[in-house]
């Protein structure tokens, strides 16, 4: 045999291989981060909005009755039939265009989602669930033991 110089095609398909998976496992992992920072994203807007609504609630305790309302079971958004901000409401009327405002800004920010505002004596339960994985299923059931799981939150508040 000849002495060989350079390489061999075998040579440099191997070296092609080992470069191509380390690219794909890179690819990988930056897809799995993107996921892992919406999710944070999706978190954070959740909390906010809940913060938000309490906040409402705490503003306007002279109507914080009327609050107690959810959309679990149907996902509908809740809409108000007078503009409260410009004509004079009852409680309950006034309470609905709190929260039809609230969720309709809900709505484009966060995937899915559906409330519940439940009352148990001065103590309010505020709960958020939305789409996490964006699959355009809504649920009124919090699972998080899949990867196409709608996550929740939940907040307690004394008004």
């Amino acid at each position: 045999m000849k002495n060989q110089k350079g390489t061999t095609l075998i040579e440099v398909l191997i070296a092609m291989l080992i470069v191509a998976t380390g690219v794909l496992g890179h690819a990988k992992m930056q897809i799995r981060s993107m996921n892992v920072a919406q999710q944070a994203n999706f978190s954070q807007i959740a909390n906010t909005a809940l913060l938000d609504l309490s906040q409402r609630m705490r503003a306007n305790s002279g109507v914080v009755t009327s609050f107690t309302m959810n959309n679990l079971a149907s996902g509908n958004s809740i809409s108000s039939s007078k503009d409260c901000a410009s004509e004079s409401c009852t409680n309950s009327e006034f309470a609905t265009y709190e929260v039809s405002e609230w969720f309709a800004h809900l709505k484009i920010n966060l995937p899915s989602p559906r409330f519940s505002v439940g009352k148990s004596g001065d103590l309010y339960t505020l709960t958020l669930i939305w789409d996490a994985a964006k699959t355009g299923a809504g649920s009124g059931v919090c699972n998080t033991s899949t990867a196409n799981s709608h996550q929740c939150v939940s907040m307690e508040v004394w008004v």
